[in-house]
């Protein structure tokens, strides 16, 4: 196995569309929505959601962000470089040593520049390091990862720390990162064949990290539970089929964020 060079591979290029916005029903007469291109309507209780949908360039990282706070886009930046690195760990459990190694360095080549100005910004370490460290973990062979990823883990969780401790921010930001799983399934998938299995796990991870922060609120412990449930359905998009991994309609993921952003409306 030859070593990661030095400096990190070019980004990827992905023909994801950018889910930017999820829309009520009772909004779609906004004069705004005339140059909306509006995705499918999803069902949540008895109210229709629409999603609305515009071409992205740069996957679900991009338009993870777009429309939040600088507060919150902190956080989500945060959550989608942990999503890359459980992603990669998945793959390398799995045996795709170079796809799992390739995709730990995404990070680093898509977003981690900004991430680290972030950091200092809000007085936190740069954990580039331990990412580094778990890139190099996985160069070597080693047999099990999980250390490394761990210790990057902790790293991420105290740079949250304070900047996402209530209810209304961590859905904010679970919601943010299901629609950036959206668009990153939506991207692995061509032809009705799943095409790109980096993003294909990057979604799947992105997944886990949003049920992750909704978990982790304290005092809403009905919305939790309202809002793990309505998570549920991701895992059919994830199925494998004769040994293959399953591509499904990207609106099972967009019907997930939807549900889950009407959740955390009711957060008082």
């Amino acid at each position: 196995m030859t070593n990661a060079p030095a400096r990190p591979a070019a980004p990827r290029l992905v023909s994801a569309r950018q889910w930017t916005g999820l829309l009520l029903a009772t909004t779609a007469l906004g004069a705004g929505m005339a140059e909306a291109r509006m995705g499918p309507p999803v069902m949540v209780g008895d109210q229709t959601v629409w999603v609305a949908a515009t071409e992205g360039g740069e996957g679900g990282e991009a338009g993870a962000v777009a429309g939040v706070d600088a507060d919150t886009a902190y956080v989500v930046r945060l959550a989608i470089v942990e999503g890359h690195l459980l992603a990669a760990a998945a793959l390398y459990r799995a045996g795709m040593v170079d796809d799992a190694i390739g995709l730990s360095y995404h990070p680093e080549a898509e977003m981690m520049d900004e991430v680290r100005e972030t950091l200092a910004a809000h007085g936190q370490a740069d954990f580039t390091p331990l990412m580094q460290a778990f890139s190099t973990a996985m160069e070597g062979g080693a047999a099990d990862v999980m250390p490394e990823l761990a210790a990057f883990q902790i790293a991420v969780a105290g740079a949250i720390g304070a900047d996402a401790p209530d209810a209304a921010k961590r859905f904010a930001v679970s919601v943010a990162v299901l629609r950036a799983a959206a668009a990153e399934y939506a991207g692995s998938i061509e032809g009705g064949v799943v095409t790109d299995v980096l993003a294909y796990h990057e979604a799947q991870a992105f997944v886990d990290v949003a049920r992750g922060m909704v978990v982790g609120i304290v005092g809403q412990e009905r919305l939790v539970t309202r809002a793990v449930a309505a998570m549920d359905p991701a895992a059919e998009a994830f199925a494998m089929v004769d040994g293959a991994f399953a591509a499904r309609d990207p609106a099972i993921l967009l019907g997930v964020a939807a549900r889950v952003e009407l959740i955390s409306s009711q957060v008082r």
